[in-house]
């Protein structure tokens, strides 16, 4: 009980020999104690008073202390009322109890410590009682506002994750651009030397003085440079068809059918770029004939995202490493891909490791590292492939991820 406040305390009977002694006995306890001689008088107090605690006969005249302890539960619902009566009647006491009465004490009190005792335990209940409400309170505002930062959160990951997405799609749009420029400047060149070539012809011919070794030079020059054209428009076409069904997937989120080891080439050429300037290797090893109805764009992101870890993390200070792609079907399982990914770059340490997966974690803070790119793939595997996915690293021994998920795709 909280001796730090005074509680006040109403008694309400109307034998004034048993009334004045309990409200002498309680105010030697340091209780401010307020008087009523019936329940009508009671009931008026207790709304001027507001008492911490109701002590209440059960047979008064004007009204009867179930009366009282039904007004007064009614206006207000958590305040400790003890009945103390002689009336001995055991249906009056269940259904005092049954209105609320926290306890029943039975006239004449023969020990009044029986009374200090129960005033006490009201008084430790009521308190836990009120720590409880508050606590609920707090715990609800702490919900609400753990909630609205849960929720500002995931509006935020959300924007990194697209952010993420856009810039990835940027670097290959801007890299697949430099890779055109090759075969089209070289296109450009040959047509412009065969129009020359053209001119020169034209006007010999005009002249009347033709040989047939210039007409037979000139065929053979232009079928050179048509040669060199085509070969290098084909190539350009290649890679603009590549980056186009790349860059659809990459940012969208559509389902659709494609053959896994021709779809991993086409990211690969889009990625090349990349690393071509390097003495990095990327070697690929996957069934043919595996043809999923999955979301190509998680794909996309998955290699996107492991691949650049490889480059800027794993290869620092590296001039040859060597990415390893092996993607098989289980053999125990014929409906389940295992698609491992590895590289022999410098590995990650315990934490690294235990973290890998763990939004925002990254160890390039300052340097344009968001941490969002192996969240992302476990995301990918775990949600929307419905897979699985496992780290395996140590420093200076690589990167393993393993991957399952099943080859047939069913929407939940």
């Amino acid at each position: 009980m909280d001796d730090s406040v005074v509680k006040k305390i109403l008694v309400i009977d109307d034998e004034v020999y048993i009334r004045d002694s309990v409200i002498g006995f309680l105010e030697d306890f340091g209780f401010e104690v307020i008087g009523a001689e019936n329940g009508r008088i009671g009931l008026e107090r207790f709304e001027k008073q507001n008492p911490d605690l109701v002590l209440c006969d059960l047979r008064m005249p004007e009204m009867d202390g179930l009366e009282v302890l039904a007004a007064v539960t009614q206006k207000k619902s958590k305040i400790p009322i003890i009945i103390v009566s002689g009336a001995g009647n055991i249906s009056d006491t269940v259904e005092a109890l049954r209105l609320g009465a926290w306890d029943y004490i039975i006239k004449p009190i023969q020990d009044m410590n029986v009374l200090y005792h129960a005033v006490s335990k009201a008084f430790e209940r009521a308190e836990l009682l009120k720590e409880k409400y508050q606590y609920q309170k707090d715990l609800e505002k702490a919900n609400k506002e753990l909630t609205f930062s849960l929720e500002t959160l995931e509006r935020a990951q959300d924007q990194l994750v697209q952010s993420e997405k856009m810039a990835a799609l940027g670097e290959l749009v801007a890299g697949v651009a430099h890779e055109i420029n090759t075969p089209v400047g070289v296109g450009v060149t040959a047509a412009s030397f065969l129009e020359a070539k053209t001119s020169e012809f034209k006007k010999t011919y005009s002249s009347g003085q033709l040989k047939r070794s210039e007409l037979e030079n000139y065929l053979q020059t232009v079928e050179e440079v048509s040669n060199s054209i085509l070969i290098n428009m084909e190539r350009a076409a290649e890679l603009i068809s590549s980056f186009k069904q790349v860059a659809v997937d990459q940012s969208s989120q559509n389902r659709r059918r494609f053959n896994l080891k021709e779809y991993i080439s086409e990211i690969l050429l889009s990625l090349r770029p990349r690393y071509k300037k390097t003495g990095h290797e990327i070697k690929v090893n996957c069934d043919e004939n595996i043809d999923l109805n999955s979301f190509p764009g998680a794909f996309s992101q998955i290699l996107n995202n492991m691949i650049m870890n490889s480059l800027i993390h794993g290869f620092e200070d590296m001039e040859n490493g060597i990415i390893q792609i092996d993607i098989t079907r289980r053999e125990d399982k014929e409906d389940t891909i295992l698609f491992i990914y590895q590289d022999n770059g410098k590995g990650m340490n315990q934490e690294q490791k235990e973290k890998a997966f763990d939004p925002f974690y990254t160890t390039m803070r300052g340097k344009g590292g968001t941490g969002l790119g192996m969240s992302i793939v476990f995301n990918l595997i775990t949600q929307t492939l419905k897979g699985s996915i496992d780290c395996d690293s140590s420093i200076g021994n690589g990167v393993r991820f393993t991957m399952k998920f099943p080859e047939h795709w069913e929407e939940s």
